[in-house]
């Protein structure tokens, strides 16, 4: 399956929105209400593929799994880089810097993506700052 970096995002957007101390997102062939949130444009076999790449790219925690004979269930929660990519992606403003350079350059690794979405945030950052900054008297 071709990984599907908004499918990505929207299953930690997903997380982070659902995830409680006590209890983690599960993902399992069952379509939950909440993944129509940021989910609704993925069937349930990309979302368990993309949640097992997040879970093995480091993005997500997998709290316990269960798989048994036709049956596969993960219990995640965010990792710190998730939390990361999530900040430099969360807003629609960022993501969509990001997406035009990914689609002006093609595919990319992870990597290569969360560095680009860093650099989108840098340079709003870069953008804001000296105003915000001389409305300080000092």
């Amino acid at each position: 399956m071709e990984l599907n970096i908004s499918c990505v995002r929207s299953i930690l957007l997903t997380v982070e929105k659902y995830e409680t101390i006590y209890e983690p997102v599960s993902f399992d062939e069952e379509m939950h209400s909440y993944y129509k949130d940021y989910l609704d444009f993925c069937d349930i076999e990309q979302i368990l593929y993309h949640v097992q790449y997040c879970i093995k790219a480091g993005l997500l925690a997998d709290v316990s799994t269960t798989k048994a004979w036709g049956h596969i269930s993960f219990n995640c929660c965010l990792e710190p880089f998730g939390h990361d990519f999530l900040a430099n992606t969360r807003t629609e403003e960022k993501w969509k810097h990001t997406q035009s350079i990914l689609n002006k350059i093609g595919d990319a690794s992870l990597k290569v993506i969360s560095s680009i979405a860093e650099g989108v945030t840098t340079a709003l950052v870069d953008k804001y700052l000296p105003a915000e900054i001389s409305k300080f008297n000092f």
